[in-house]
Parts: structure tokens; sequence; C-alpha cells
């Protein structure tokens, strides 16, 4: 009989002690059969460690580590647990999420049907910090549950991640630890979207599983590391750093370079006359990244040619879908 491949789950924690019995209760009562947990805590100020030492010795628990200094710093957590990692598979689940017995089951399984795969991710259902559901994620797929549906990677970061990170939350996603050495560590020093970045470096390397089912709960409330950094005044910044990447792994032409710079130009442009960044702070962008936000009305136009005679970066339903869905939990955060 196949012995199941090994997977090490990562929990990074840093002050989420109200979720984290929940979430490391969630990921031991999975029905998957072989699986290590590796808990980290990132010198948390909260109770998080009383908590965390309750799971010494406990079965799967392989790894306990408590960091004497705060790193400040999600990604070098993620770089610490997948170092000392055993498993073929690695599924970082963040520590104030949940996640349904069979999200293990389903994600290596199809990591096992689709070699060339690199990532399998499932669906999220958004709960606030009680577990109250705020929105059905993929209410609006007519595809049913146990729908899977795989992406070339390239085209992937084509169709999807330069126009939104559609992998918007680690502990929906399990992917090869293979993949991890083609990563560019730059994500780690990007505060605001470090996850989007380090998603383009795995998915471009093969092939992405899409399942429909929603076997994650990701859990919004006032003390979220994105929640935190989306005000930071160097989120454009990063951001940038970001669609450079993700250009450069889907080898955009010059037309389709045109077309983004364009498009991101349009945006900034509405950003500043609805008052979201200063004047100032604009211009800085324009003369640090003219690639990305110095483009002019030609690059404008163009992008609009191409998002309406041969669809690039245009808006597809479920990214505006999934743009409303964050703006209405945002609402409901308590």
């Amino acid at each position: 009989m196949k012995t199941n491949p090994l997977v090490t789950v990562i929990i990074p924690n840093y002050n989420h002690a109200p979720y984290l019995r929940e979430r490391i209760d969630s990921v031991l009562a999975q029905d998957y059969d072989n699986f290590e947990v590796i808990i980290l805590d990132d010198c948390s100020t909260d109770n998080s460690r009383d908590i965390i030492m309750e799971y010494e010795g406990r079965e799967h628990v392989s790894k306990i580590v408590l960091n004497d200094k705060n790193t400040g710093n999600t990604f070098i957590q993620w770089d610490k647990g997948i170092g000392l990692a055993k498993g073929e598979y690695i599924w970082i689940a963040e520590s104030d999420d949940v996640a349904r017995p069979q999200l293990l089951t389903t994600l290596a399984g199809e990591l096992q049907k689709h070699p060339e795969a690199t990532v399998a991710y499932c669906h999220s259902r958004l709960i606030d910090s009680d577990g109250n559901v705020l929105v059905e994620q993929n209410s609006r797929y007519k595809e049913a549950d146990d729908t899977v549906r795989t992406h070339d990677g390239r085209a992937y970061l084509k169709c999807y991640l330069l126009a939104f990170n559609y992998i918007y939350n680690a502990s929906m996603a399990v992917f090869r630890k293979s993949a991890f050495a083609g990563v560019d560590r730059e994500f780690m020093k990007l505060r605001y979207c470090g996850d989007w970045h380090f998603w383009a470096s795995i998915c471009v390397q093969g092939t992405v599983v899409e399942a429909y089912a929603m076997l994650n709960d990701f859990r919004q409330h006032r003390n979220k590391v994105t929640v935190r950094a989306s005000a930071d005044t160097r989120r454009r910044m990063d951001e940038a750093v970001n669609y450079r990447h993700i250009a450069a792994l889907a080898q955009l032409s010059a037309f389709e370079r045109r077309c983004l710079r364009g498009r991101l130009t349009k945006r900034l442009g509405k950003d500043i006359r609805g008052g979201e960044i200063p004047l100032g702070e604009a211009e800085e962008l324009k003369a640090t990244y003219p690639d990305i936000y110095g483009g002019g009305w030609t690059d404008i136009a163009l992008y609009e040619i191409g998002k309406h005679t041969t669809g690039f970066l245009k808006y597809r339903q479920k990214f505006t879908f999934l743009a409303e869905c964050f703006a209405n939990a945002k609402k409901g955060i308590i």
C-alpha cells in the first residue's frame, strides 16, 4: 500500500492567543494520516506561549520554536519553518484561521494526482473574530464543490496574479517543498505583499491546482498583519516590486508591459484625485518606479485597447467579487 507523502504543517504565531487552540486543534483533527506540525512563536506578548506548550509532546507535533526576540516579519517565520520541515509538502497554517478536516487529504491528494503541480489550493469563507461567517467566499461560483481545475503556471500569473493575489491566504494552500528553492527571497522584505510575491515564484515553476471546495476559514479581525500593513505608506512601493517580479516571471511582451503600466498609472491617478494618496508621494512613486506608475495617456489608451480586445488585465467577475467580499468583511470586523 502506497504511503501518503509527509506534509509539514507550519503554524507561525504572534499574539493570536484567542484563536490558537481552535487553529491547532483543527490541524490535529485532519483526516490525512501522515503529517508533522511545527509551531513557531515570534515572542508574543499575550499568553500564546502557555497555550502552545499545552501541545508539547502531542502526536504529530514535532517541533515548538519560541523566539526570544520579535522579528516583526511573518515571512521570516515562514522561511524558518520551511527550513525545519521534513515533509515533501508544506502547509503554512496561519495561527488565526481554521481548517476543515478534509483540507490536507484534498490538497495533498491533488498534488499526488498532478506531479507537475507545485501548489494546490482550496476556496475559503471569511469569518469574524468569533467564528461567524462574514462571506461564503465562492457563493457566486456555479461549479460544484468537487470541481477541480488546473492552470498553467505562467498563464496563471497573467490571468490571475497580475490582477489580484488569488491565493490571498496561506492557510488555503499546500505546496511542494522542492519548489521553495526557486522562490525569490525578496518576498521576506515586503511587508504588505510578500505572500503575493511568494506565490508567484511557486506557481510559475509548474501547474496550479484549484479545488473549489471551501475547506478553509480565513479570519478577519483588527490584529491581522495585512490589516495593519494596508495603511502603511510603503504599500504601493511593495506592490511595485511585486508587479515587476510577476511581469518578469510571466514573460510579458512589450505591449503587455505597457498595458500593465497604463492600468497602474490610471489607478494611481484615480487615487490622487480621490485624496487617497498625497501628490508628493505619487510623484515619488512615479520617479522610483517609472515602468510601473510613470505611464502617460498613450499607456492608458493601450491598456484600454488591450483590455477590450485581448482581455489582458481585464477584471473578471471573480476579481470584482473578491474585492466586494473583502470590503464587506472589513465592515464586519470586530
